[in-house]
């Protein structure tokens, strides 16, 4: 206990006040961009999904006696390289002032 007091009342390697307050302000502006591009990429994930559930096939055929049940399904979603997801449109317009 008594070497974490020395520790902590140690002043030999002490930050300036501005120091920290430069460091936090690149951190802030490095963090900004990484986590709105970490959203985008997660809605974009999440719209792939989505197309790829409502583009499975579901048609079937079987017959039991004699007798055929067949269902075919005629849903077919495309979603292009490089297209938002599902139709979403992911820009924003620009508002008038």
């Amino acid at each position: 206990m008594q070497i974490a007091r020395q520790f902590w009342s140690d002043q030999r390697g002490s930050v300036s006040p501005f120091a920290t307050v430069l460091m936090v302000t690149i951190l802030v502006i490095g963090i900004i961009p990484g986590v709105s591009t970490l959203r985008d990429h997660i809605v974009q994930k999440y719209g792939d999904m989505a197309v790829s559930l409502e583009s499975i096939d579901q048609s079937y055929s079987f017959t039991v006696n004699g007798v055929t049940s067949e269902y075919v399904d005629s849903n077919s979603l495309t979603d292009p390289d490089g297209d938002a997801p599902a139709g979403l449109d992911l820009t924003i317009s620009a508002s008038g002032e």
